[in-house]
């Protein structure tokens, strides 16, 4: 939690695992974090992105809930930002355009590297 008047928590996660359970829990951890007042950063590369921007995780997990319904109720708290990895939406299957629909930006290195040392924590997952 944030005490009052102070900045709020920042993570930056660098989501690059495209199997279903690690982006669930990838989901779930930010679900969690948004809720408790943390403001989170998924930067997307590779698989993940492929299946992110695939609209794969619409697939309702083992309890019942998607991972993409867990990344809209942590967007909902207007604490989460999507960002892809200018060269994984150059080579992903959706194409540069078709990622750009779903994130919020685009970014090369220099802008992770400088999110991620403004970051209260980084994470690869």
């Amino acid at each position: 939690m944030t005490a009052p008047g102070a900045a709020p928590a920042r993570w930056i996660v660098l989501v690059q695992r495209g199997d279903p359970a690690s982006l669930y829990e990838v989901a779930a951890m930010t679900a969690s974090a948004t809720a408790l007042g943390v403001e989170v950063f998924l930067v997307w590369f590779g698989e993940a992105l492929d299946a992110f921007a695939g609209g794969q995780l619409d697939e309702p997990s083992p309890t019942g809930t998607s991972a993409a319904a867990l990344l809209d109720s942590a967007r909902e708290s207007g604490r989460l930002r999507h960002l892809a990895c200018s060269a994984s939406a150059v080579s992903s299957r959706a194409g540069a355009d078709g990622v750009r629909a779903r994130v919020d930006d685009l970014v090369g290195w220099p802008t992770v590297v400088g999110l991620m040392r403004a970051a209260e924590r980084a994470l690869v997952w």
